[in-house]
């Protein structure tokens, strides 16, 4: 509703003016016999205006879905930045194979960045990954199937990100607050695990 009150703003200024116009060269039309050629000079003027208002419209018209185009073009490139970070991050923590605590921060943000530009099917696809990456570091450390999991995970969650960038598919929304805080909830636990492991270390060693 904002986005059309300029709109509605400058059309009732023009009309206000058209008003205006019409009852000032409406005595002028009607007065030929004291200006020669008033009529002409009358539909030649409104002519002029009536096409002055019409292209200051369109041009403003289009100005404007030009800037929404233009916005949604950079929300897009950052949506799709942080969609290939996710990817990144994700096949980095399986490549290492233990559990790092700066690789899982680092998930860890990008998860906050993932639950504000991404769709309900791309954060309910992170949260397979990130349960995959939780039963796979349950041990310590990813062997090779678990890391096959995690991949798996990946594979369903472009799958996501594609359908989303692409709008080839609609996702319920409702369920998007739902895998959000499950995914957050997931990464403190990624995050505990190391707790865990340290503890148990000690524990072994005395």
């Amino acid at each position: 509703m904002s986005n059309r009150l300029p709109d509605l703003a400058f059309a009732a200024a023009a009309a206000a003016l058209g008003i205006g116009i019409v009852f000032v060269f409406r005595s002028m039309y009607l007065a030929e016999d004291i200006l020669p050629f008033a009529q002409e000079m009358t539909l030649i003027f409104l002519g002029a205006v009536v096409t002055i208002i019409l292209t200051a419209a369109l041009l403003n018209r289009q100005t404007d879905l030009e800037l929404r185009k233009e916005g949604r073009v950079i929300i897009l490139q950052q949506q799709c930045d942080i969609y290939m970070a996710c990817i990144e991050k994700v096949a980095e923590i399986v490549e290492t194979a233990r559990h790092d605590a700066k690789l899982i921060d680092e998930l860890r943000v990008l998860s906050h960045k993932l639950a504000v530009v991404a769709s309900a099917g791309v954060v309910s696809s992170f949260e397979q990954v990130l349960e995959s990456l939780q039963s796979g570091f349950a041990d310590g450390s990813l062997s090779d199937g678990d890391g096959e999991g995690v991949m798996d995970a990946v594979a369903d969650l472009t799958i996501a990100m594609r359908s989303d960038v692409l709008h080839a598919a609609a996702f319920p929304s409702q369920n998007t607050e739902r895998a959000v805080r499950l995914n957050s909830r997931r990464m403190e636990k990624l995050d505990d695990l190391e707790r865990h492991l340290l503890v148990s270390t000690d524990t072994r060693e005395n």
